[in-house]
């Protein structure tokens, strides 16, 4: 009797543990199912986060890969040259008060021609070089863009830009910018006394801005009573139209008149660096005089 009551005992002790380890192990089983169940959840969060990101991006590429910036670019590159040949005559005309040249040593002298050449050729191209693709501004682009509108938008806008009106509307936009940017150069340049006569050695930048200029104001142009006339003017009246002009015409404009402000500063900057170049062409205007 007693040996069956003891067996009674061993096999309900044994159940007992057969079961606490059973729970163990479903208990251990639904935490690594949690788990996993965690980490495809994360994984899918950050994998989504991830592909609405490229998304963004991608839309925001295409949005800034309709514009040219023809008028724009031809406009800096007009003002960075005349810049940095500002930039080279004060530079020489400092040299010659520093090392006492006399009056001879001006702009019509040969020797100061030469040395004036010698550091346009170095710091003229690193200047305009710098500015010539506007990709230097698409990271901030994108992250304007992005926190201005909703993917969904930003669907809208790739779609219309993408339309044929939609890249007459591009062009619309292109030249407003340039346009912003002529005024601010041509505020810096009167303001700072610099606005005089074409430079004659800019003179192919000249007429190469102002032909471009003009081609894009005319290719601008398109008749509003037609149906595609009509549907630049429904976007361009809607909110998103209007928004996302104003967006782009300020987003855009500041960094660029930014830019040219740095530049400017670089190219003063690159003269001192390339002091020397004109060494030769003191030496040579001490010895004729």
């Amino acid at each position: 009797m007693l040996g069956v009551i003891r067996y009674n005992q061993i096999m309900g002790i044994s159940e007992i543990f057969t079961k606490m380890k059973n729970r163990a192990i479903l208990i251990s089983l639904r935490a690594r199912t949690s788990l996993t169940l965690f980490t495809f959840a994360l994984f899918l969060m950050l994998f989504l986060s991830s592909f609405q990101a490229r998304s963004a991006n991608a839309s925001a590429n295409e949005l800034w890969s309709v514009y040219s910036f023809d008028s724009t670019s031809a406009v800096a590159t007009y003002f960075l040259k005349q810049e940095t040949y500002f930039s080279v005559g004060k530079f020489l005309r400092q040299v010659g008060a520093d090392r006492e040249l006399g009056p001879k040593w001006t702009n019509d002298n040969p020797w100061w021609r030469q040395a004036e050449e010698a550091l346009i050729e170095r710091v003229e191209p690193d200047v305009v070089n710098d500015y010539h693709t506007h990709e230097w501004m698409l990271p901030e682009w994108t992250l304007i863009v992005k926190d201005k509108f909703k993917d969904q938008e930003m669907e809208q806008l790739v779609a219309h830009f993408k339309t044929n009106i939609g890249m007459k509307k591009a062009s619309v936009i292109d030249h407003g910018i340039a346009r912003q940017v002529m005024m601010r150069v041509m505020m810096s340049l009167t303001f700072s006394g610099k606005l005089k006569s074409p430079l004659k050695h800019l003179h192919d930048d000249l007429e190469s801005m102002q032909e471009t200029y003009h081609r894009e104001e005319k290719n601008m142009q398109f008749v509003t009573t037609d149906l595609d006339g009509a549907a630049a003017q429904t976007f361009a009246l809607s909110h998103l139209g209007k928004e996302y002009f104003n967006t782009f015409i300020i987003s855009v404009t500041e960094p660029i008149n930014e830019e040219l402000d740095h530049l400017y500063l670089k190219s003063e900057m690159l003269t001192l660096e390339h002091a020397q170049a004109i060494d030769p062409y003191v030496s040579g205007f001490l010895q004729d005089y």
